[in-house]
């Protein structure tokens, strides 16, 4: 029920795919053990050996996701996360800090980790933030890192990390109606400055997916924290909402979605074992595969058994409630496009910025953005599809490059 709206970096923004055309809506939808309907969603027959799970914060504290309590970001040891980053290039090649931040958002406190690669100080310090998704790690960005760091590249310092409740930080947002655009929108600026002072000098950033329109939003309250931003495949709204808001004149579809979502929600609420199972339903090879060849890579050659097994564990290790929270519609930064482009129609960036999508999605992402490319925001267009920057490191890093040569 749920594989055909999973999207790997962030979903189409206008075309969810896989999924129903936009003027019509299917009820039945195919899982990845291959039957059909809403059913399969409680199937509870995941295979552990296919997908191993490392302890989460939810199985010692059962009730953590409804309080507001502190709770400490995962420490990373054995996660899948630590094993990408310590096997790539930037991890093998540079000297890597894990450092700590702290910060209160409406009621809760966080704490939360990213990684610093390198010591220079003449580097210009780059965040490089991880979108939320269902597959969320700062570790995709290990190879476009790479490619700008060392070399050529020195006066580039890395800092990987991902938002609350993704990722290594995932354990740092456990109640699931804590997922909202405002909660982001308010814990932005406070890591932005963080880092801003913690380096003496704005930083630049790179990121992609919901969390663009997060930073284009953040910077509105900081913009002398960020020098200029480099973002990839920006969306404002995920594949549910899209088909919402595009039948919001249709009877039946806006509330279909809606009971969709909550039932959803509802099934990873169960009590475990029951809402880790629900979970590893959707984490089998069959889904993320379909995904990653529907628009999250360009050439299926390159989406390997070893890619997606790597997917397979980006969905399954951790918590599950910022990966619940981004399949429903939670995480959305703009579920109206009217509002979109009322926020960035007119008004030019507080920031030099730039766009950049993959060639394969380029259609679909000029039209969705065209509000802010006719305000003059420019767009580059590298090889690949909605993870170019994993498919394409060089390519992509390439064009940050120039463009934050000149900014």
């Amino acid at each position: 029920a749920l594989c055909a709206f999973v999207s790997l970096q962030g979903p189409k923004v206008s075309k969810p795919s896989p999924g129903p055309p936009s003027s019509q809506w299917r009820a039945k939808r195919i899982r990845p053990g291959g039957s059909t309907g809403l059913g399969s969603l409680f199937h509870v027959a995941p295979s552990p050996s296919r997908l191993p799970r490392f302890p989460s914060s939810s199985q010692h504290s059962r009730s953590s996701h409804r309080t507001h309590s502190s709770i400490s970001a995962s420490e990373g040891v054995g996660t899948i996360h630590d094993e990408v980053i310590n096997s790539s290039p930037l991890g093998r090649a540079s000297e890597r800090k894990r450092e700590g931040f702290a910060c209160v958002v409406d009621g809760r406190k966080l704490d939360l980790t990213y990684d610093v690669f390198g010591a220079s100080e003449q580097a210009i310090p780059t965040l490089f933030l991880a979108t939320p998704s269902f597959v969320p790690s700062r570790a995709t960005f290990t190879d476009m890192a790479s490619s700008m760091f060392g070399g050529d590249g020195g006066d580039v310092l890395p800092i990987l990390t991902e938002l609350p409740g993704y990722g290594l930080n995932d354990a740092t947002l456990t109640d699931l109606d804590g997922y909202t655009p405002s909660f982001f929108r308010k814990f932005l600026p406070q890591l932005l400055t963080h880092l801003s002072d913690k380096f003496g000098q704005p930083i630049q950033v790179v990121s992609a997916g919901h969390a663009a329109f997060y930073l284009l939003d953040a910077v509105r309250e900081c913009p002398s924290s960020v020098r200029s931003m480099f973002l990839l495949n920006p969306t404002y709204r995920g594949p549910l909402t899209t088909v919402k808001m595009k039948n919001k004149d249709n009877p039946v579809v806006p509330s279909l979605i809606d009971a969709l979502c909550g039932g959803i929600a509802g099934a990873y609420k169960l009590p475990d074992p029951i809402g880790s199972a629900v979970h590893s339903t959707q984490c089998g090879d069959k889904s993320i595969r379909k995904a990653m060849l529907s628009h999250v890579y360009s050439n299926p050659a390159n989406v390997t058994d070893q890619a997606v097994q790597i997917n397979m564990k980006y969905a399954a290790q951790g918590e599950r409630w910022g990966k619940v929270a981004f399949l429903t519609g939670r995480t959305d930064p703009y579920p109206r496009r009217e509002d979109a482009v009322e926020a960035y129609g007119v008004e030019k960036l507080q920031v030099p910025t730039t766009l950049c999508v993959g060639k394969k999605e380029e259609d679909i992402f000029r039209k969705d953005l065209d509000f802010l490319t006719n305000s003059g925001v420019p767009l580059v267009v590298t090889s690949g599809a909605q993870r170019n920057f994993v498919e394409f490191p060089g390519e992509v890093a390439g064009a940050a490059r120039e463009f934050f040569a000149k900014h």
